[in-house]
């Protein structure tokens, strides 16, 4: 975030809307600009692409308001946004849990554990369960920077992933993979490839 200290309220006022831009174009999300002949075929057809860059803008924009400009009424009405097109897409994504840099390819099925934290330049295809096994007290998984989560995927527990693994299609990782640069698939996952 810029340091905001001996600005006056104007500067103030412009550099966290600066701010804001520049949290909200850290994903991966191919935001079109607005009234762009792209936004507005996006707008038209109302692709899978125009619902997930939505979704993850109102994400953004909750957390936002809810960590770095603290305003109770913007948090309340972009998380509501949020829950709204999270139930139409089959998502649960609490604020506070994907550093920047997050990319979702598909909708359907993603859970995640509010405790469960993530570095970034994240990457979930869909399908996928990162939480929790249901003991007590709740555990939840840590998961390193440019990981990708393959179709399906689950991490589940109080575990660890090293920065840059790929985790397979189908895999169900309840250990920690704690060496960086691998890919594991299988149940229960298995590292199969180091780079």
């Amino acid at each position: 975030m810029m340091d905001m200290v001996d600005l006056n309220q104007s500067d103030k006022s412009f550099k966290l809307k600066v701010v804001l831009s520049e949290y909200l174009d850290a994903d991966r999300m191919d935001y079109l600009p607005f009234l762009s002949k792209g936004y507005i075929m996006d707008w038209l057809l109302q692709s899978e692409q125009y619902w997930l860059r939505r979704f993850v803008r109102a994400l953004r924009k909750e957390e936002y308001y809810t960590f770095y400009k603290p305003n109770k009424l913007l948090r309340y009405y972009y998380a509501r946004k949020k829950n709204k097109l999270g139930r139409q897409l089959g998502f649960f994504i609490p604020a506070g849990c994907f550093d920047s840099g997050l990319k979702i390819y598909h909708y359907g099925s993603i859970l995640i554990n509010p405790k469960t934290r993530v570095g970034k330049n994240c990457t979930i295809h869909g399908n996928c369960c990162l939480g929790s096994k249901g003991t007590f007290p709740d555990d939840s998984p840590i998961i390193g920077d440019n990981v990708d989560i393959g179709q399906g995927a689950q991490v589940l527990g109080g575990i660890t992933i090293a920065d840059g693994v790929r985790i397979g299609a189908g895999a169900i990782v309840t250990k920690s993979i704690l060496e960086s640069n691998v890919t594991v698939v299988g149940i229960p996952a298995r590292i199969v490839k180091s780079d």
